[in-house]
């Protein structure tokens, strides 16, 4: 049979370090028990309130209602979780499923034959499989090694050109974990705006940076900017799929346009505000991170470290022999990992890694496949 679909679909490879595929996970047969240093969850939980909203929710809300598009509550507490650094309107934010969810609807805003966006590699990996599932082109720049993969402004600004329609930055990135500071993104924001070009902020990992360098702050006064945030990860609300878009009026208004109304669960729409509120959980967060991360970099004696920020769970450990697959290494030693060949310009000698609670068994891994190099 030939299904009339879009054609470049076709020949389209859908390659993302997230699978389908049971041949990639760790089989219960194989003995061991796994330490998941994998996606990028948080390590240390959830806030405490949100076992209180979950038992608010089931007591005083019925499943089969619909969830309450479009989400004004939700809305008015991301609103006022802001109003320090930015002026919201609930014409300013969209809610979406995840972050992702967000992405894919703005690449579909943007994104179709002959389209491009520019970003910079290694980085996440499912915004430019978006891209090209619309039947864009993804560019890129890439980090350099001698600059320890460091993000570099200058680059960025001086590639783009009005042949874009979208910059993509992840800030922090995806997967090293650096942050590029608030002031280096503004500059882009600015070249792109002179040249009509639309640059989306990913702030999947935001939660783990000072609230006062994201780039939400400075929507009010560039139309060309969007802001992506999720609940997932510092939040620890992964399984509620809850994300959202911060833009000015004008790009929000064609964003309606493309959105689908029920994105987001009941259950999730209604427990997100619980997490905006408790303010102590996400500094423990990232004060135990910032010493489980420090350990064990200090552990790494040849393992090579990538350009980071310690306050952020995930980061990039590079085996100095270019042949020898470190993903298979940390697993054989009971450590799940990303692998570094699902990120552009990072090979099988690359993982990233997310800091988990047991510190001790992943310092153990790493001096163990240290004593082979």
């Amino acid at each position: 049979m030939e299904i009339q679909v879009r054609e470049h679909l076709l020949n389209f490879r859908r390659e993302s370090y997230v699978t389908d595929c049971e041949d990639d996970k760790p089989s219960v047969l194989e003995g061991k028990t796994y330490i998941d240093c994998s996606l990028g969850i948080n390590p240390f939980g959830y806030p405490d309130t949100i076992d209180h909203a979950r038992k608010l929710f089931y007591q005083h809300k019925d499943i089969n209602v619909y969830p309450g598009y479009p989400y004004n509550d939700l809305k008015d507490a991301i609103a006022e979780y802001w109003k320090e650094s930015a002026r919201l309107k609930t014409c300013n934010i969209k809610i979406g499923c995840g972050s992702i969810g967000i992405i894919a609807n703005i690449n579909k805003m943007f994104m179709d034959k002959g389209a491009k966006a520019l970003g910079y590699c290694p980085q996440f990996t499912d915004f430019m499989v978006e891209v090209k599932s619309c039947n864009g082109t993804f560019d890129y720049i890439a980090l350099k090694p001698d600059n320890n993969y460091r993000f570099d402004k200058q680059e960025m600004i001086t590639a783009i050109n009005g042949g874009y329609r979208l910059v993509y930055i992840d800030n922090p990135n995806n997967p090293t974990g650096q942050v590029t500071p608030l002031s280096d993104i503004e500059e882009i924001v600015k070249a792109a705006e002179k040249m009509n070009v639309c640059v989306l902020v990913d702030e999947a990992y935001g939660e783990y940076m000072n609230k006062s360098n994201s780039a939400i702050s400075l929507v009010n006064r560039y139309e060309n900017l969007l802001v992506t945030r999720s609940f997932s990860k510092g939040f620890g609300l992964a399984a509620y799929r809850v994300g959202y878009l911060v833009t000015g009026e004008l790009i929000g208004s064609i964003y309606s346009k493309i959105d689908w109304p029920f994105a987001v669960s009941a259950p999730g729409q209604f427990v997100a505000p619980f997490a905006l509120k408790d303010s102590t959980f996400l500094e423990k967060s990232r004060s135990k991170i910032r010493e489980a991360k420090k350990r064990i970099i200090k552990a790494c004696s040849r393992i090579k470290i990538f350009e980071t920020d310690m306050d952020v769970p995930i980061m990039v450990l590079q085996h100095p022999d270019e042949g020898r697959d470190l993903y298979a290494e940390f697993r054989e030693r009971g450590i799940l990992t990303e692998p570094g060949e699902a990120y552009m310009e990072l090979g099988k000698n690359c993982v990233r890694l997310r800091v988990a609670e047991e510190v001790d068994r992943i310092i153990h891994a790493v001096r163990d496949i240290e004593k082979n190099v």
